[in-house]
């Protein structure tokens, strides 16, 4: 196992499938003169109301009124502390009607990437990287069915990782969870780039969404490990498990850094172009990112990117833009509900908050 360290470039977001109601399950907070959410504990609130509340307690929770006004009757001298069980950095201020998109924490509180999702964004990278080499990609990917066209990355999958789990090469690539301090956490409210938008400004705030992620400059560790003297015993047994895509940490970081450097070049080149404001300040931060992946060192330092926001190039590894029926097939599969869109470039939106911050980028070493 190779010790690898992770260092947030941008703030990332892994969600936990939470959704928290303001003044419900967070409530805004200032402790020591700086904006926070605080995260309501139920263990914590029983502990200083006590059982003789229970019955005003449960009446706020069923008319979804303020816990925290109902806190501070019963409590006047209780701090955030006493109630919350994590405190959260805002970097936004909560609407009564917003949610937050909680960030995932294991079991001791501890905000955490895991190694799945780790994993699942270098699976992208080398599928990006290869699919070059598979034949007949534009028929593998289309699926029809009662007239309605949909596309699928499984078929081509199976070419590149194997046909089935049991023959799939990645399961010989192993990730293991990186778990970061507490109070790293922050909240933003994520909002769109939207070259759609009608107005001189690029900055869409129509559809916000607060988020929970964890902040900027954080680093942690994680295990990590290709084994090859496993796949080397499995493959002389079974010969039909396919060939490594790559033989070395050192050549999987090379690859990485060569895929998302192209990617951000790709983002700097397509928002450079637009003629509207609001898009300098996407590109500055992609161009920063561009100058810490050019400083990687070769083999042994590579960024990548995942988790929420990343987008849709991002996510999929954008190899099907080189597909001939990309634009025939693909695209018009994944608006299947919006036609309006059909004169819009595709993707025409990113995600980033209202500060023109990004999400998902992180700097992984060898150790």
């Amino acid at each position: 196992m190779s010790e690898i360290k992770i260092e947030t470039l941008t703030p990332v977001h892994v969600g936990s499938g939470n959704l928290l109601y303001c003044n419900s399950d967070f409530i805004s907070a200032n402790i020591d003169n700086e904006p926070c959410f605080a995260v309501i504990s139920e263990k914590k609130i029983w502990k200083l109301l006590g059982e003789q509340h229970l019955d005003n307690w449960l009446e706020v929770i069923a008319k979804k009124d303020n816990i925290y006004e109902f806190i501070k009757k019963f409590a006047p001298s209780a701090e955030a502390s006493n109630y919350s069980k994590r405190i959260i950095v805002a970097f936004a201020k909560a609407n009564p009607n917003d949610t937050l998109k909680e960030a995932i924490h294991n079991g001791t509180g501890l905000p955490y990437i895991p190694g799945s999702s780790i994993k699942g964004a270098i699976r992208t990278v080398i599928l990006a990287s290869i699919t070059d080499n598979i034949a007949n990609k534009e028929n593998l990917i289309r699926r029809e069915n009662h007239g309605r066209i949909t596309i699928s990355a499984k078929e081509v999958e199976k070419r590149v990782f194997g046909k089935d789990p049991n023959s799939d090469v990645f399961r010989f690539i192993q990730v293991g969870d990186a778990y970061f301090e507490t109070e790293t956490e922050i909240a933003t409210r994520m909002i769109n780039l939207n070259y759609r938008n009608a107005h001189d400004n690029l900055m869409d705030n129509s559809k916000p969404q607060l988020v929970e992620a964890i902040g900027q400059e954080a680093e942690s560790k994680f295990q990590m490990k290709i084994a090859k003297g496993y796949y080397d015993f499995v493959q002389r047994k079974f010969p039909q498990v396919d060939k490594l895509p790559v033989n070395s940490i050192n050549d999987l970081f090379r690859l990485i850094n060569t895929h998302t450097h192209k990617l951000v070049e790709d983002e700097i080149e397509i928002w450079d172009n637009r003629d509207k404001a609001g898009g300098e300040n996407y590109v500055s931060e992609m161009k920063n990112i561009l100058e810490k992946i050019n400083a990687c060192e070769d083999g042994k330092s590579c960024v990548l990117r995942l988790g929420h926001a990343s987008g849709w190039r991002f996510i999929t590894g954008a190899w099907t833009e080189k597909l001939n029926n990309f634009k025939d097939t693909v695209i018009p599969a994944s608006r299947p509900n919006n036609r309006n869109y059909a004169e819009y470039d595709f993707p025409k939106t990113r995600r980033l908050d209202e500060g023109s911050y990004i999400l998902g980028f992180v700097k992984l070493t060898i150790l």
